[in-house]
């Protein structure tokens, strides 16, 4: 019997934004195409399906994280084509006038001309003055603080060092609403599209890997349980932050998501799936915003590797 492969996708916003450090949005028009190319070329599957019965090889489409737009620009252009689609939510940010907190940090070091030319970091390890007297090296002070809260510091620290950044700006904590997350109403009107499911990403978007047992025990957890009480069925669909098997995620964190009851997860491990491929360890590829040309080339190279 021929063995079918699923060639996973992950996008995370659709939106066309003056700032995108991140490289997270794709605009609308070019999601259009892409989904259209997608739909004429193969079979596209839903994530929580049984993919073992495939009669042929088969693309999925999920999100990460849960922005705002995934409703207002995703949601149309799905339904218009018929074309279902996975949202991973972070629960941090529900109902909270709060970016994500890589975008706050984009908010703090990169947006705006009123910047101090030095940043001093208090914290008892990584103590540290970064240079934020130019645009470039505001870049290496963002780098350099997202490599540490992603890698080596917890949630709780993370929000401490948000705190002496607030104050080292002088600004009023607020949201860009461009980057607003989803809510618990906009969740419930995304469910009532037959082409959206919804899974767990996490309450603050943490590499889990980094955490101690119980940290990931609650950064899962937690996750699960707010959004099936919104829901008003379990979740049993994860997506582990970043997504790098041995770096974000490790065993412990797969028998924590299956002692929550999570059936499948998934990881940014740049392969595709086969009858071989552990539920856990779904793997997906990223996508940029690609015109149309490039994102043939991306999809057809995506397959051979």
């Amino acid at each position: 019997m021929r063995k079918n492969s699923v060639l996973t996708l992950y996008y995370h916003r659709i939106n066309d934004l003056e700032h995108d450090y991140n490289l997270l949005c794709v605009s609308p028009a070019k999601f259009r195409q892409q989904v259209m190319y997608l739909k004429r070329k193969y079979q596209i599957v839903r994530f929580e399906e049984d993919w073992n019965m495939l009669d042929s090889d088969a693309v999925a489409i999920t999100f990460d994280d849960g922005y705002l737009d995934n409703l207002e620009y995703m949601l149309p252009v799905l339904e218009e084509l018929e074309v279902p689609a996975t949202i991973f939510v972070s629960t941090g940010t529900i109902n909270q006038d709060r970016e994500l907190w890589w975008d706050e940090l984009e908010r703090l070091l990169l947006i705006g001309d009123d910047v101090p030319i030095s940043f001093h970091l208090e914290d008892d390890e990584f103590e540290c003055q970064w240079n934020t007297s130019t645009w470039e090296y505001r870049k290496n002070c963002y780098n350099g603080l997202h490599y540490l809260m992603k890698n080596y510091i917890t949630p709780s620290r993370r929000e401490k060092w948000f705190m002496q950044l607030w104050n080292w700006r002088r600004l009023d904590k607020s949201c860009r609403k461009e980057n607003l997350t989803v809510s618990t109403r906009d969740i419930k009107k995304l469910l009532e599209s037959k082409v959206i499911s919804i899974g767990a990403h996490t309450v603050s978007h943490p590499s889990l890997a980094n955490l101690d047992r119980g940290m990931q025990e609650y950064e899962i957890k937690s996750s699960i349980d707010k959004l099936s009480e919104i829901v008003g069925r379990k979740i049993t669909l994860f997506s582990y932050p970043f997504g790098g098997l041995g770096v974000d995620f490790n065993d412990e964190t797969i028998e924590i998501c299956c002692q929550c009851g999570i059936l499948k997860a998934a990881s940014t491990e740049n392969a595709l799936w086969n009858l071989e491929t552990n539920p856990y360890k779904i793997p997906r590829k990223v996508v940029r915003n690609w015109n149309l040309d490039e994102f043939d080339m991306q999809i057809t190279s995506y397959w051979k590797e």
